[in-house]
C-alpha cells in the first residue's frame, strides 16, 4: 500500500513541475494564455486534491508498520532473531509482551534490554512491539490531514493570484493596444 503512495507522489511532483512550466513561461513572457493555462492546471490539481483528501484512508501507514510487525513476529517463530531490529528501533519486546517469549519456551533476546544488557531483568522492555508501533503512529492522521489542507490552501492562493495576474496582464495589453 505505501509504495501506492510513493508512486502517486513521484507523478504528482511530476505533474506539477509540468504545470509550473506554464506559470513560469507565462509570467515571463506576458502571456494571458499560458497563464490562463496554468490556473486551469492548478483548478485540476485543486480538484485531484480535495479527490484524494476524501477517497484516502486514515492511519495507512500505521497498519502498514503493524502489519510488518506482525509478519516479523511470525518470522520470528520459525527463525529467531527476525524481531531484533523492531525491538530495537521501538524499545519494546515480543508481539504484545515480553512474556510472548515465554509462551512460546524462549527467553527473551537482547535487543529485548535497555542496551541489549539483559544482565539486569530490570533492563527488559515489558511492553510489546504492536502497542509501540501504534503509540508511533498515533498522530499520523493528524499530521496527514494538516498537510492536506495545508496544501488544499496554497493551491487556492497560488490559484487566485494566476488568475489576478492573468487579468492584470489582459487589461495592460487591451490599454497599449490603443
Amino acid at each position: 500500500m505505501p509504495q501506492n503512495y510513493a508512486i502517486g507522489i513521484i507523478v504528482l511532483g511530476g505533474v506539477i513541475i509540468f504545470i509550473s512550466f506554464f506559470g513560469c513561461f507565462g509570467t515571463v513572457r506576458e502571456s494571458t494564455r499560458l497563464l490562463w493555462t496554468y490556473a486551469f492546471g492548478l483548478f485540476l490539481l485543486l480538484l485531484a486534491i480535495i479527490a484524494f483528501i476524501y477517497l484516502s484512508t486514515p492511519d495507512v501507514f500505521k497498519r502498514y508498520a503493524m502489519q510488518g510487525v506482525e509478519e516479523q513476529w511470525r518470522k520470528e517463530l520459525l527463525e529467531p532473531g527476525s524481531m531484533d531490529r523492531v525491538q530495537s528501533v521501538y524499545a519494546c519486546c515480543g508481539l504484545d509482551s515480553a512474556e510472548d517469549y515465554i509462551r512460546i519456551a524462549r527467553t527473551p533476546p537482547a535487543s529485548c534490554c535497555k542496551d541489549s544488557n539483559c544482565i539486569n531483568p530490570l533492563n527488559l522492555h515489558l511492553t510489546g512491539c504492536l502497542p509501540k508501533v501504534e503509540e508511533a503512529f498515533a498522530d499520523e492522521a493528524i499530521t496527514t490531514t494538516y498537510y492536506e489542507y495545508g496544501l488544499l490552501s496554497f493551491d487556492c492562493i497560488i490559484l487566485v493570484l494566476t488568475m489576478m495576474l492573468a487579468i492584470h496582464y489582459h487589461n495592460r495589453k487591451r490599454r497599449f493596444s490603443y
